[in-house]
């Protein structure tokens, strides 16, 4: 199932890339099953265009995943399958299911070309149907749908009926996007407002608690810049939400790059430590982002503070996945821990909130101390 949804999901916030996408990966399908009922039947020749065409709309496919150019891979989807069903109709003599498929064919054109242009692509498709039958007439006198007049004359009712309602489809589908489009609109206006007045509000909270902290010694200090670093590794979360359009998933790389620059701008100014930070991962939803965020602040704070006595190091964040899960793993080349896994019956309260954090992302947390100090998280997708 994972893999299907994987196949379907297309990249793009645009519907109509998403439908043309989905065109693809169905005709695609349709394809196979023509292909194996073909070969079973031994009609190779058949097997044969049908695969040729499936090959060419995987690339077809693929190139609208990459390039997202609508107009350019709808062109390129109606020419594949125009020239498959055409070539199926020459090939069999119009005993084809394909004489059907090319009738429906104009349904596409009007959902993704203009109006101009889809009465001027189904212009030539009726056209070159035109054609082959009057070469059948001539070639094959013997075939009787070349010469039953009935069932032309149905042909060509059927061919106005399915463009009327094409055309129809296709002024109700344009009016529903433009309205969609409209409230996705005013919708996006409305979340980028709402993250922006939580971002503001937590670094107000922030602020609120580092000025606390400026009338505290010590300890007390120290706890109190901690949470006020904590606060604002979330209202980091939600500065980028509304700085960019997604706002369910959150660039991984690019948010603790800015996470770890503000630490080591705070925390090690005047230290050589360096973070690499490596993942095949590029988009996280918001409530795990949120989950990394708070463990990240407590790894990179921790390692700054206590596991470079000589003021360098080097500390890595790592993120992979698998079909079910994902693999969060922070190491530094410090000076590491005697009994690294009796560091999560700590009390400490950056210790807490990294147990509690892996047991909202339903994952575990192992430490080790190969060289330095290892954390790896593991949880769900």
């Amino acid at each position: 199932m994972i893999g299907i949804r994987t196949l379907f999901h297309f990249p793009v916030g645009d519907p109509k890339a998403v439908l043309l996408y989905r065109f693809h990966i169905v005709t695609i399908f349709v394809n196979m099953i023509a292909i194996a009922i073909d070969t079973y039947q031994h009609h190779h020749t058949n097997a044969l265009t049908e695969l040729i065409t499936l090959l060419l709309l995987v690339g077809s496919a693929w190139w609208l995943r990459r390039t997202h150019n609508i107009r350019f891979a709808a062109y390129t989807f109606i020419l594949i399958i125009t020239s498959a069903l055409i070539a199926l109709i020459y090939v069999n003599h119009f005993a084809t299911m394909s004489v059907v498929f090319i009738l429906l064919l104009p349904l596409a054109t009007l959902i993704f070309l203009s109006l101009r242009e889809s009465l001027f692509l189904t212009f030539l498709l009726f056209t070159a149907i035109a054609a082959l039958l009057y070469n059948e007439h001539l070639t094959n006198p013997q075939n009787p749908f070349a010469h039953n007049m009935q069932a032309l004359f149905n042909l060509a009712y059927t061919a106005l009926i399915i463009y009327v309602f094409g055309l129809l489809y296709h002024i109700m589908i344009l009016h529903t996007f433009r309205e969609l489009d409209a409230s996705n609109r005013q919708k996006a206006l409305l979340l980028k407002e709402v993250h922006h007045r939580v971002k503001n509000n937590l670094n107000m909270i922030a602020s609120i608690v580092g000025l606390h902290s400026n009338t505290l010694q010590g300890k007390e200090q120290e706890e109190m810049v901690k949470t006020q670093n904590r606060i604002e590794s979330i209202a980091l979360v939600h500065e980028m939400l509304y700085q960019h359009d997604n706002f369910a998933q959150i660039d991984f790389e690019r948010y603790m790059q800015r996470l770890s620059s503000l630490l080591l701008h705070m925390y090690a100014s005047d230290k050589a430590i360096e973070i690499h930070i490596k993942t095949d991962v590029k988009y996280l939803p918001l409530e795990t982002m949120v989950q990394l965020g708070i463990m990240a602040n407590e790894f990179i704070t921790n390692s700054i503070k206590y596991a470079f006595p000589a003021n360098r190091g080097t500390i890595s964040l790592e993120l992979a996945q698998t079909d079910m899960t994902y693999r969060f793993v922070y190491a530094d080349n410090g000076i590491g821990h005697d009994a690294p896994q009796t560091l999560l019956t700590h009390k400490s309260m950056g210790i807490k909130l990294i147990t509690l954090t892996a047991k909202q992302l339903k994952g575990n947390v192992s430490i080790s101390s190969p060289d330095g100090l290892k954390f790896e998280v593991e949880f769900k997708k």
